[in-house]
């Protein structure tokens, strides 16, 4: 599941809710042309007040994060800040989307998965097969995806969401989701176990495969070429590319109105994950279907 961390807040939102960040490095990206863009202004048949469409990365490293004063700026000025959730979970509420009703996290693979995933602990994590077992069986398999993903980021990272949602707060700006962490943890709950023992299994092994192509990812999303990143997700196949109704499509079409009804108002700002912008089936392309007018900002 290369790309998990461009589409569910969970990812960030869940893991942000039981643990922290780490440490890492800048370094200087090139400039970009306004024609490819994070950041869309949304204008609506009689509203005088645009709103603004920003693309995120859930989780990304601090080399890769670009949040300037201007996009700060445009925040400030909003009347309603919408992020996919309406701010990070509650510990305590992010524990019960992740603990299973019934069963093991072992009954969800063979064993010849089961051993390579006892390697995989024992290497990355430094923890011994009993200990595994103890802190992990009575997790659901999307826990394992979170922790390699915290693996593969080690080094200092950022987040689009806590930097949006803090800014909100602090300005006193209202700060409402698009839906709700049941409904996206809903979409792994509904995947067959084959299915997300393949998710688990995907985040675990070609690890420098995995960084390559994750270090490719976010250069792209750095230089704000999402189209690119978009077509990222039918080269990777996978259980992604299976379920991208779920994960993307039908996800944007519930989004629309939504979307549309704070655009109405003016002045809001909402901010996605950026591999929801870009396709046929896009929030920008739907959006100018529903009849806005979505155009570029360079910032």
């Amino acid at each position: 599941m290369k790309y998990l961390a461009f589409f569910l807040v969970p990812l960030v939102g869940l893991w942000l809710a039981l643990s922290g960040f780490w440490s890492g490095r800048e370094m200087p990206v090139p400039h970009v042309q306004p024609a490819a863009s994070l950041l869309w202004k949304i204008e609506t048949p009689g509203v005088k007040q645009p709103s603004y469409l920003f693309g995120t990365m859930h989780l990304i490293r601090k080399e890769y994060f670009y949040f300037p004063a201007s996009l700060e700026k445009i925040i400030k000025k909003s009347s309603v800040v919408v992020l996919e959730l309406p701010g990070l979970p509650d510990p305590l509420e992010a524990m019960k989307y992740i603990m299973l009703d019934e069963g093991s996290f072992f009954d969800y693979f063979t064993p010849q998965q089961t051993d390579t995933i006892l390697q995989w602990a024992q290497q990355k994590m430094g923890m011994s097969e009993d200990l595994f077992r103890s802190a992990f069986s009575m997790f659901k398999p999307f826990i394992v995806i979170q922790t390699a993903t915290q693996l593969q980021f080690m080094g200092q990272t950022e987040s689009y969401e806590v930097t949006i949602q803090t800014l909100a707060q602090q300005n006193k700006i209202p700060l409402e989701g698009l839906e709700t962490v049941a409904e996206q943890m809903k979409i792994f709950d509904d995947l067959t176990q084959a299915q997300q023992a393949e998710m688990v299994m995907e985040s675990i092994r070609n690890e420098a495969e995995a960084k390559a192509l994750t270090d490719h990812m976010q250069a792209l999303y750095r230089r704000q070429q999402i189209d690119s990143l978009y077509a990222m997700i039918h080269e990777e196949g996978g259980v992604l590319a299976d379920e991208q109704n779920a994960f993307l499509d039908q996800r944007n079409l519930n989004w629309i109105p939504k979307i549309q009804a704070y655009a109405t108002r003016g002045k809001a700002f909402i901010a996605v994950g950026a591999g929801h912008l870009g396709g046929e089936n896009g929030v920008i392309r739907l959006l100018e279907k529903a009849g806005c007018k979505v155009t570029p900002v360079q910032f």
